[in-house]
């Protein structure tokens, strides 16, 4: 039985037939940017702590620069991490590597603090209808979420090259691997060789409710 597909145009409401190739492979074209659609719905979002805080030479448990918590009741939104970054603010006056590490709460758990308020990636802010609560260096993980073997190295590590002055930025593409379920606490930290130096953690994230199994 032959199927005829037509899509609708957004906005426009135009009907346009799907066409596919002679050995019945359909053809896509990707109209606009690859993130364009999840940040034009208004649930897309980023945070970065407000306090500068010394990076960690060791791993460390309930200590977070920044903590993102899913305030959603069961079955609500899912957080999905895009990517997760840090800015170098002091520099100390010797060499020395640093790197991004996450851990991910495997529990639902009581409410985080969160005092810092995420910004709309589409700039149709601030995000009041974000579902994350983000925590600012200093607010605690719970004991059961801030363990030292859940502390996990993410993205590549930089090294730094001149004394006493900052700038270095750590990026970490995430793409959908990291998911902060409802109920349940992300941390964020730099571990670094050199505790002088500073840095402020902050995160990329778009908000959708799926299903988790």
């Amino acid at each position: 039985m032959q199927t005829l597909v037509r899509a609708i145009q957004r906005i426009l409401g135009t009907e346009k037939n799907v066409e596919c190739s002679e050995d019945g492979g359909l053809h896509i074209t990707q109209s606009g940017a690859e993130y364009e659609e999840l940040t034009r719905s208004g649930y897309s979002f980023s945070c970065i702590s407000s306090t500068t805080a010394a990076g960690v030479v060791a791993l460390p448990t309930t200590a977070a620069q920044l903590s993102i918590w899913n305030s959603a009741d069961d079955g609500g939104r899912s957080i999905i991490i895009d990517a997760l970054f840090a800015v170098n603010i002091v520099n100390g006056a010797t060499l020395g590597q640093a790197g991004l590490i996450y851990v991910l709460g495997q529990t639902r758990v009581a409410s985080n603090a969160g005092t810092l308020v995420p910004r709309k990636l589409n700039g149709k802010g601030p995000g009041s209808d974000t579902v994350a609560l983000c925590g600012d260096s200093g607010t605690a993980l719970d004991a059961v979420t801030g363990v030292a073997i859940g502390w996990t190295p993410i993205g590549p590590s930089v090294n730094v090259s001149v004394v006493s002055l900052p700038g270095l930025v750590l990026w970490a593409p995430i793409d959908g691997r990291l998911i902060i379920a409802p109920g349940h606490l992300l941390g964020i930290n730099v571990m670094t060789s050199n505790v002088e130096n500073t840095w402020r953690a902050g995160a990329m994230w778009h908000e959708k409710q799926i299903t988790l199994v």
